[in-house]
């Protein structure tokens, strides 16, 4: 193996010149970069604080995400008082306070300095049910109001922040929603969302006995437990039932058992049945 001739005394003060070249220029760019970062960060505080960039109205609130409620009630809705700087503005804050006043599940607040303003996307809450009025035990009971598809209670005045002076209200109707029950909503919903037979009441008044106004009558359930979807197939197959029996002589149908489902006639439906011989 040939040995390494040894370096000369010129060649090693070339290298150690170009070392320290590239040392300073490292150095160089590191300042320069530093002092990009140091600038665009001043430039950008003096931008904001200047007096142009402030909110002076809520039209300077950008919404979207709405398709129910008018980007104008997200806008009154923000919690600030006019004029206000960029600076001094919480999105996270202002967030949590519009998901307390309005019906919304998700809320996201940025901050926009080209117009200056605010973004706000929202996710709406959608009612799927109307929760009537309970008589009785009225302490046990969710209030008047309406509900949506996970179970979160809404005053009946959130549709009066719709788009429309007259919006409509969900065809369903439930009673007796106690507070405990609200966790088992969301699947129950989605059960009954999914039924071929149209559901127009659920009366949870009977924690034992769960009560649908349904197309073909009224039917009682039992306590509601996870063979709803089997007593909803039952009740499908019973779709013929009003060519045999009007439903006006229907007192309930029975699917406590969905595999012996049982039919009760009103008195009229008994005094029609032929006399036994």
């Amino acid at each position: 193996m040939t040995p390494l001739a040894p370096l000369s005394r010129q060649q090693l003060q070339t290298r150690r010149q170009a070392l320290r070249r590239q040392r300073q220029i490292s150095l160089g760019q590191s300042c320069w970069r530093w002092l990009a970062l140091l600038g665009l960060t001043a430039a950008s505080f003096w931008v904001a604080t200047r007096p142009n960039w402030v909110i002076q109205s809520p039209r300077q609130i950008q919404v979207t995400g709405t398709r129910l409620l008018s980007a104008e009630m997200i806008q009154d809705l923000v919690p600030l008082s006019y004029p206000q700087s960029l600076m001094e503005i919480d999105p996270q804050a202002i967030a949590q306070q519009l998901r307390q006043r309005a019906p919304v599940v998700r809320v996201k607040v940025n901050r926009q300095l080209l117009p200056p303003g605010l973004l706000v996307t929202v996710q709406e809450r959608l009612p799927v049910a109307v929760v009537l009025p309970t008589e009785q035990a009225q302490g046990q009971f969710l209030q008047a109001g309406l509900i949506d598809d996970q179970g979160a209670w809404m005053p009946m005045s959130s549709l009066g922040q719709l788009r429309t002076a007259s919006p409509p209200l969900p065809a369903l109707k439930l009673q007796g929603m106690k507070p405990e029950y609200q966790r088992y909503w969301p699947q129950l919903y989605a059960t009954i969302h999914r039924s071929p037979v149209a559901i127009h009441t659920i009366d949870w008044r009977d924690p034992a006995n769960l009560v649908l106004e349904t197309d073909l009558g009224k039917v009682y359930l039992g306590p509601y437990t996870a063979e709803l979807g089997e007593q909803l197939a039952t009740l499908d197959k019973m779709r013929n039932l009003p060519q045999r029996v009007k439903k006006s002589l229907v007192a309930h149908i029975d699917l406590t058992k969905p595999e012996q489902p049982a039919i009760t006639l009103t008195p009229d439906g008994m005094a029609k049945l032929p006399a036994k011989e």
